[in-house]
């Protein structure tokens, strides 16, 4: 059986781009998340879960306005 990738150092290496990603996905906006994805596997496609979430996001920041 291989061992390729098994090790302490690619764990912590992944590790390292895990807290990268969300540092990175934290600085964005839903709007702004919402466009990666479009980008990146089209528009409306896939990640369905998670574009639900955003646009409730959306909403919810786009009520909170209108109410002020």
């Amino acid at each position: 059986m291989s061992r390729i990738n098994r090790g302490l150092r690619r764990k912590e290496e992944l590790r390292e781009v895990v807290e990268e990603n969300t540092k990175e996905r934290a600085k964005r906006s839903p709007q702004q998340q919402l466009d990666l994805l479009d980008e990146r596997l089209g528009i409306g496609i896939g990640a369905v879960r998670e574009r639900k979430h955003l646009q409730k996001l959306l909403a919810n920041s786009k009520n909170k306005k209108d109410k002020k």
